[in-house]
């Protein structure tokens, strides 16, 4: 009951946070667990709106450093003192009810608050574009703030589009938009769009970024359900399996869950293959087969992709180029962001323009070293499709062997796709597993790497090894690896991102 009573307390009290902005007197938001990559860009969009933001991790990063460079107060480590002088705060599904922050701000009445709630909090009131998915949202919202940044406004809808969408209309309403518009024409400015994603894009160095209009561009998390608290005027869904069924129960969970954030909206845009409940008059699909909007004449090259796509079988925007982009999944993610800047009234030429300078986001396929000719490449792959898809794009590129450096998440991933993940690992002509994320994870018996190891060999793929010390691994691949050949580092934690450095720093002859 002192949860629940609690729980009542701070959505009363979080309905104040946001008009209390611009007072004279700000309150202290103290951030559980800041360094997190969704924690660190609410941390960084508060403190632009002249919030006192300070936070605690438990250990250092490079998300901590920025914070840090900006002026926000960073304690390492969790004790009950850092959130004493603090009116709220704000924790993710990643910290336990014991942790001893939560605990004390609960025991002191404070205003506590989920990321989802500020989340809400902050884009209420916006015109929200959320988008969300089990792969793929991040690098969509990144491409979306691309063809924003590169767009000419004002926005108007371009009625020689396909007549579903005339059908659709906009879905943005004038009023929605009106102190948007007026800076549009007189500074030229494109759609200076506010975005939250959960990664780092490489054009901002930052997974956020302060915009002027009224327009709000955020990743939605699916993992705990966070989309479905989002006020999303248009909602963009990448993709749907069955990740975070220990959330939701199971799959048909996650479908009703992804159809809730859908009718949720004013507009719903999704691939044509998902099977999702939704308003077809007010939704539009995108597909490299079939759907509203459509990519044809795909070809890869070496570090960008090359296509046409296909309104409606009525408009062609010709030889459109995404660079910074490896894999057919990536024009997947293009389909979705283009579709957004279609509902938006944003020009072929403008939305082309976007996709060309897109920069990716960092740890999405980033080449890190290129060394004697093996290039070493970073992905956040963490779950057996994504990592099918990140290896079919890296045989796109190479002709030679790919090693997959691999970094599990979570025992409970493990035992849920043990039998997925054996089939895709088998797929790699070396594999080296390192120890499971995050390193707090309680072990599930049968879900190790040992295991991973054990069912590997039994299956007759001999070519594994358990290492997680880069000397080790960089003579591996000093020995097992020729020119043209790929070394994969992949996973979503942040053992993975610093192995990969060390590693390519114990090698010699390295061309970045």
């Amino acid at each position: 009951m002192r949860i629940v009573s609690y729980t009542i307390i701070n959505l009363v009290i979080s309905k104040r946070l946001l008009p209390n902005m611009n007072s004279s007197q700000k309150e202290i938001i103290h951030i559980i667990g800041i360094g997190g990559i969704g924690m660190s860009a609410i941390a960084e969009i508060l403190h632009n709106f002249n919030y006192e933001v300070q936070g605690s991790d438990m250990r250092l990063n490079d998300n901590l450093d920025r914070l840090q460079k900006l002026g926000i107060k960073v304690y390492i480590g969790h004790n009950a003192d850092n959130v004493k002088q603090a009116q709220v705060v704000v924790h993710s599904s990643a910290i336990k009810s014991d942790n001893v922050e939560l605990f004390a701000a609960r025991n002191n009445n404070k205003t506590v608050l989920h990321r989802s709630d500020m989340l809400a909090e902050i884009t209420k009131d916006k015109y929200v574009v959320a988008v969300s998915g089990s792969s793929g949202k991040t690098t969509t919202t990144a491409m979306i703030a691309s063809i924003f940044d590169h767009s000419n406004g004002p926005l108007s809808v371009i009625s020689t589009y396909s007549p579903v969408i005339q059908v659709a209309d906009t879905g943005i309403k004038k009023k929605d938009l009106d102190s948007s518009v007026t800076r549009w024409n007189d500074t030229n400015m494109g759609i200076d769009a506010t975005v939250i994603v959960g990664g780092i894009l490489n054009s901002y160095k930052s997974n956020s970024k302060l915009g002027k209009s009224n327009i709000f561009l955020i990743e939605a998390d699916e993992s705990d359900g966070t989309m479905l608290k989002i006020p999303a005027n248009i909602a963009v869904i990448t993709s749907v399996n069955s990740d975070h069924i220990d959330h939701y129960g199971t799959f048909d969970d996650i479908k009703n869950a992804f159809s809730q954030f859908a009718n949720n909206a004013d507009f719903t845009i999704l691939p044509d293959s998902m099977v999702i409940s939704c308003d077809a008059s007010n939704s539009i699909t995108f597909g490299l087969e079939n759907g509203n909007i459509r990519a044809s004449n795909i070809k890869q090259h070496n570090n960008s992709m090359k296509f046409d796509v296909l309104i409606d079988n009525n408009h062609k925007i010709k030889n459109v180029v995404l660079s910074n982009a490896v894999g057919i999944h990536k024009v997947s993610n293009a389909l979705a962001a283009i579709s957004v800047a279609i509902k938006f009234g944003i020009s072929s030429a403008d939305i082309k323009k976007g996709l060309l300078e897109f920069k990716g986001v960092a740890r999405r396929f980033s080449l890190i070293a290129n060394i004697k000719g093996v290039k070493f490449i970073e992905d956040y792959a963490h779950h057996p499709t994504e990592i099918h898809a990140t290896l079919a794009a890296t045989r796109l590129i190479t002709k030679g062997k790919v090693v997959g450096i691999i970094e599990p998440l979570r025992f409970a991933r493990i035992r849920n796709f043990f039998d997925a993940f054996i089939q895709v690992f088998m797929m790699f002509d070396h594999v080296i597993l390192t120890t499971v994320h995050p390193p707090e994870d309680k072990p599930i018996p049968g879900c190790g790497i040992d295991n991973i190891q054990e069912a590997l060999i039994s299956n007759g793929f001999n070519n594994v090894k358990i290492m997680n010390d880069a000397l080790l691994i960089s003579h591996f691949i000093s020995d097992s690896t020729n020119l043209g050949d790929v070394v994969l580092f992949i996973g979503a934690g942040n053992n993975i991102a610093k192995l990969a450095k060390e590693t390519a720093a114990l090698m010699p002859e390295v061309e970045v």
